[in-house]
């Protein structure tokens, strides 16, 4: 049996490493403290521009979109490390479904986007939550030239150069690309107000009516990544905590000595390590060419589970607050929006499994 990564992978990670602690871990209580949220957002742009010039910007796109080609394991080895920083990076992971763009639609959305040239923001949410896709209540009614939108709509990023919007057409959920500033569009916040908004049929991305169903052969392995992503960040609470513990003085002696701050440490490392081990196992399997449906959707849930493990224990241990909790918090906020979909999938496909 061979654990390795291997010489290139290896390569990849040292080189993400090397930019994190030597770029960007510096830069964090610059951006933690700024006051003006120009400041970050320049702290963002500068990692941004250091990623393109090394070549790892989009580096786990598929060549066919444009992208560097690296495999699982290479692309999930950038991730962790990423995240590891509380400067939420922008490194060219995006949405599958802007796969799904056609050969019209590719070089004004998707190629810019894996360039870093483009931002989108994923419009799904509402306002009033819905329980299941079919009850939004953004509506999108065809018209002589397209569809007519109607409804509100939360953006997942308030700033960006496009929208891709979710909405119920007249045979079921549709996907539009949305320009900003199209006449019938107000933007509060985050968010999007659409009145009598018309787009044209070039616009739709996808098969009408097949809006969810957009991007899904890669998907799992965006859930890998993603759980790459947190398991960095858990690592990097790890080694804040344990440094903490190491430091801190209380009634003259070290934290680090008493036993409960000893089992939590004890806690969060082996809930990380199987979080781990997980991550690296199934993107494995990716790379094989297996099917990873069910593997991602699981290292996917235990990757938002050992976070929210890891924030708590990393509280206790900093005596109930430690304020960049909100940051890490923040910088995987997107990842814990469908944790109950996603539970009830596995739960689902668990029971499929274990039936006679």
């Amino acid at each position: 049996m061979d654990f390795s990564f291997g010489e290139d992978a290896d390569m990849v990670r040292q080189t993400a490493h090397e930019f994190v602690r030597r770029d960007l871990l510096p830069q964090e209580p610059k951006f933690l403290n700024a006051k003006d949220p120009a400041e970050r957002t320049a702290i963002v742009e500068a990692a941004t521009g250091s990623l393109k010039e090394m070549g790892l910007y989009s580096a786990g796109v598929p060549e066919a979109f444009g992208g560097g080609g690296l495999g699982p394991i290479e692309t999930c080895l950038i991730a962790d490390e990423l995240g590891q920083t509380i400067i939420p990076v922008e490194w060219g992971e995006l949405t599958p479904i802007l796969y799904e763009c056609s050969d019209t639609q590719k070089p004004k959305y998707l190629a810019p986007v894996v360039e870093g040239a483009k931002t989108y923001s994923v419009a799904f949410d509402e306002p009033v939550p819905f329980s299941e896709p079919a009850k939004m209540a953004t509506t999108a009614t065809q018209s002589d030239s397209g569809y007519v939108l109607n409804g509100a709509k939360l953006l997942a990023k308030p700033k960006a150069d496009f929208y891709l919007v979710f909405a119920i057409g007249p045979i079921g959920p549709i996907c539009l690309i949305l320009d900003p500033g199209t006449p019938g569009t107000t933007l509060t916040g985050n968010l999007l107000t659409l009145r009598d908004c018309a787009v044209t049929a070039e616009q739709v991305l996808g098969p009408p009516g097949k809006a969810l169903s957009l991007g899904r052969k890669w998907f799992p392995l965006t859930r890998i990544i993603r759980a790459a992503a947190i398991l960095g960040t858990c690592d990097r609470l790890l080694e804040v905590s344990a440094q903490y513990a190491h430091d801190w003085t209380s009634m003259g002696t070290h934290i680090s000595e008493r036993a409960s701050i000893q089992q939590t440490l004890a806690d969060m490392a082996g809930d990380i390590e199987a979080l781990r081990w997980m991550v690296y196992h199934t993107a494995w399997l990716a790379a094989e060419g297996k099917k990873v449906e069910y593997d991602s959707m699981l290292v996917k849930l235990q990757s938002q589970r050992v976070l929210t493990e890891t924030v708590n224990r990393s509280v206790r241990i900093h005596g109930g607050t430690i304020p960049p909790i909100a940051e890490w918090l923040r910088k995987n906020a997107a990842d814990s929006d469908a944790t109950d979909l996603l539970r009830l999938a596995v739960a689902r496909e668990t029971i499929s499994r274990l039936q006679p």
